[in-house]
């Protein structure tokens, strides 16, 4: 399971608090200003770290990007995990869910990614599909036999989890005028009260 802290395999980097810093402000700018304008100087002065610290974790912008795409990764799986965990019943926990996977993108590429930088946006929603699949059939698991096609053997987990993120991925570049009755219409779809469950845990 990745933490913030970790770094994915073959990533140049250790876990390091100046290293956490440099990575939030590189993901800071790069929702802000997309990634073309990004410079090594900035990120540092941005971290508050100097320019030999930044250079000693991440000597090049591809050695950045490279680890900025497992810390991104490690924030998608660390929310969802705890939003499922915050709730016992695998209907509440795939309720749950269901909600972070609507909401979570706008932290993760900014309100207007599409304006900032379309073909960045495009390529890291494209990326982030698979492994974002596997994290969310690896921590609901059975939670996702409450969805009717699932329960029936008609489709695989697997294929109901890129759904649900696809789903998630067109709200957010064409995003509905009201994200709840979105996430009603889903839980109707898979066999979930539209709007009896709370976000308290239960």
């Amino acid at each position: 399971m990745l933490r913030i802290r970790d770094f994915p395999e073959g990533a140049v980097t250790p876990p390091s608090s100046s290293a956490e810093l440099i990575l939030a402000a590189a993901r800071r700018a790069v929702i802000a200003k997309g990634p073309g304008t990004l410079t090594l100087s900035a990120v540092a002065a941005a971290a508050g770290v100097s320019r030999p610290t930044l250079y000693r974790w991440f000597p090049t912008k591809a050695d950045l990007f490279a680890a900025l795409s497992g810390y991104e990764r490690a924030i998608f799986d660390e929310g969802l995990e705890a939003e499922i965990r915050a709730h016992r019943t695998p209907s509440r926990q795939l309720h749950a869910a269901l909600r972070f996977l609507v909401t979570y993108l706008d932290a993760s590429l900014g309100l207007d990614p599409v304006g900032v930088d379309p073909a960045f946006a495009l390529r890291s929603l494209s990326d982030s599909l698979p492994a974002q699949a596997e994290t969310l059939v690896r921590l609901l698991g059975p939670s996702l036999d409450q969805v009717p096609a699932v329960r029936r053997g008609a489709l695989s987990r697997t294929r109901v989890a890129e759904m649900f993120l696809r789903v998630a991925y067109s709200h957010y570049l064409v995003p509905h005028p009201d994200p709840e009755e979105l996430l009603a219409t889903m839980w109707t779809l898979v066999g979930l009260p539209g709007r009896a469950f709370s976000r308290a845990a239960g």
